[in-house]
């Protein structure tokens, strides 16, 4: 009877050990997905924020009378969304990168177990 308990203990410590192994996979994918999705955003705010730039050298060119020539807040508005959207952007596709991550590696290393449990069985 206690060989029993103690192999479904050790049965229950090796699937904590591959949960805990696949949640860190996931941390470490997401990690990573979001620092890619920062970069590439960040380039592509660069771009998009030209038009900002442009707007407040005109209004600077153009002193107090080109100011209302010149949108600066709705510039800034369109900037800031676009910035939170981009935001928004990377996240989920660092949650699915993460739910990807460790669902695969918890499947895959399940795989592995029960390969080694039928070479232990077999051999």
């Amino acid at each position: 009877m206690i060989g029993k308990n103690q192999h479904a203990q050790t049965l229950d410590q090796a699937w904590l050990r591959r949960v805990a192994l696949s949640l860190a996979l996931a941390i470490i994918a997401g990690a990573l997905t979001l620092l890619v999705a920062r970069g590439i955003s960040g380039a592509l705010l660069f771009v998009e924020q030209q038009e900002l730039v442009r707007s407040a050298a005109a209004a600077l060119r153009g002193g107090i009378e080109g100011l209302p020539a010149t949108d600066l807040r709705a510039a800034r508005l369109r900037a800031e969304r676009s910035a939170e959207g981009h935001r928004r952007a990377g996240l989920a596709l660092a949650f699915a990168a993460a739910a990807a991550a460790a669902g695969g590696g918890y499947l895959w290393l399940e795989a592995r177990s029960e390969e080694q449990k039928q070479r232990q069985g077999g051999g």
